[in-house]
């Protein structure tokens, strides 16, 4: 019963966070001069009377509150409208869209918190000696480059040694090739864009479990376990490792929004048809029904990656579950 309220409380915060995320959308779109329809007063084969038509065809002559009211109900029909950029139903878009950046983001994600989780416990055991100090230098570097540095720099790697493709999803002869070979050519475009992705996330990582062990280190429980005659291996396995991996967990969805943030750039950069394209093109051409479709997109992965991560602490941890039930009374 309890985890069901748990789950409803995840469910709730998805309801209110996309409902004020598309709410300020819709409101800034208001803002901001001119609509998808306004580049058609430009050509002078096309009249301003029938551009009028069309933005009142599809409710962009009223006001942002109009809008979003008739777009909440669409979405209670599980309707997010037409894409006029695209000229397909949005969630036909935002779902194809979804699933390519889960292509890189899922990847970037295991990797980053796998040699994260490693490197900050190599890193905690060194301390401040000089492959620690190496470390702390080399993990400081990665998180001060942006993604459009790390996408441009990737590029111009693969352009130099013609070892990559410079973008794209698959290669022309790869579409029609049977699964093995399809799978190979899918891998091999995914390699720069995922180690762009992954860098950051795995230098976040290996500070956030550094400073976990090391805090951990402290503990009472732990000179107790160690007072018990317990091993060496065993008590920094399953007494320091172990508790020090809540922080790591409790950012990873979070992370996951970041993720897609830094996704943005690099989708542009190597031609990724994913939710960041998408989302830059909405943006770009003013497709206000797109863009809804793309905030909402971005929230419900980053309340299911906070969801996941609460699971996942919730099973590592028992203290965690006994806050947790003690929340829900």
């Amino acid at each position: 019963m309890q985890l069901s309220f748990f789950f409803l409380k995840r469910a709730a915060q998805l309801i209110l966070l996309s409902f004020l995320v598309a709410l300020i959308t819709f409101w800034f779109s208001s803002v901001i001069p001119g609509d998808f329809f306004s580049t058609h007063l430009l050509d002078p084969s096309i009249q301003r009377g029938t551009v009028e038509q069309l933005r009142h065809k599809y409710g962009l002559d009223a006001p942002f509150y109009i809008q979003f009211t008739h777009w909440l109900g669409m979405l209670l029909r599980l309707d997010l409208g037409h894409s006029l950029f695209y000229q397909r139903p949005v969630s036909s878009v935002v779902a194809n869209a979804l699933g390519n950046t889960l292509w890189m983001g899922i990847p970037a994600l295991i990797l980053g918190l796998g040699a994260g989780i490693m490197l900050g416990t190599v890193h905690a055991l060194f301390g401040q000696r000089l492959p620690g100090r190496f470390m702390d230098a080399l993990s400081t570097i990665a998180l001060s480059l942006p993604s459009l540095l790390l996408g441009l720099a990737a590029l111009l790697f693969a352009a130099q040694t013609q070892w990559f493709p410079l973008g794209g999803m698959n290669s022309v002869s790869g579409q029609d090739a049977g699964i093995l070979r399809w799978t190979a050519d899918r891998l091999h475009h995914l390699f720069l864009p995922v180690i762009c992705l992954t860098i950051p996330v795995l230098a976040y990582v290996e500070r956030t479990q550094r400073a976990a062990i090391q805090a951990v280190d402290n503990q009472l429980y732990l000179r107790c376990a160690r007072s018990r005659g317990l091993s060496n291996f065993r008590l920094f396995l399953h007494y320091t490792v172990r508790p020090g991996l809540n922080p790591v967990l409790s950012i990873a969805g979070p992370m996951l929004g970041g993720i897609l943030s830094g996704s943005l750039v690099l989708e542009v950069i190597f031609a990724w048809p994913g939710l960041g394209q998408i989302t830059y093109d909405a943006l770009f051409n003013r497709d206000l029904f797109l863009l809804a479709g793309c905030v909402l997109g971005s929230s419900i992965l980053l309340v299911l990656g906070n969801l996941f991560a609460d699971l996942a602490v919730m099973a590592l941890d028992p203290r965690t579950r006994a806050s947790i039930r003690k929340g829900l009374r």
